[in-house]
């Protein structure tokens, strides 16, 4: 019931995102900081959004896209993240799904994105494990 991704930032990333990369993510995902997410900070994606780590964020893209693809508009995305070694910058994403197909477009499809948002100063920040 979960698609697993197992995901690397490339040496010498920044393991966070910025009020910047939070700003360009809001223009291409306006749903993504309404999404439900279980935070410190509130009860939404948005109360941490600038200042997670950037596995946390590729989640999110994950659910939306999910969510954009879904046939049923009632669908309902759930995931977790959770560094497997910080240091390295090694992390497990957790998504729920659907579809097994729509799922993996989606992660495939938020990996590339988020490369593509943070290209301006780095090139090629996340790659699947």
């Amino acid at each position: 019931d979960r698609v697993v991704g197992d995901v690397v930032l490339a040496p010498g990333v920044p393991r966070r995102t910025t009020p910047e990369l939070a700003a360009r993510v809001r223009a291409a995902h306006p749903h993504v900081p309404r999404h439900a997410c279980v935070n410190d900070e509130g009860d939404t994606f948005a109360a941490v959004m600038a200042d997670t780590p950037l596995p946390h964020l590729l989640e999110h893209l994950v659910i939306d896209l999910q969510t954009q693809a879904a046939a049923d508009r009632d669908a309902v995305f759930v995931g977790t993240t959770e560094w497997t070694d910080e240091r390295a910058g090694r992390a497990r994403i957790e998504v729920s799904f659907v579809d097994d197909l729509v799922a993996l477009r989606a992660f495939r499809d938020a990996i590339a994105l988020l490369n593509e948002l943070v290209a301006g100063s780095i090139s090629g920040i996340l790659s699947p494990n």
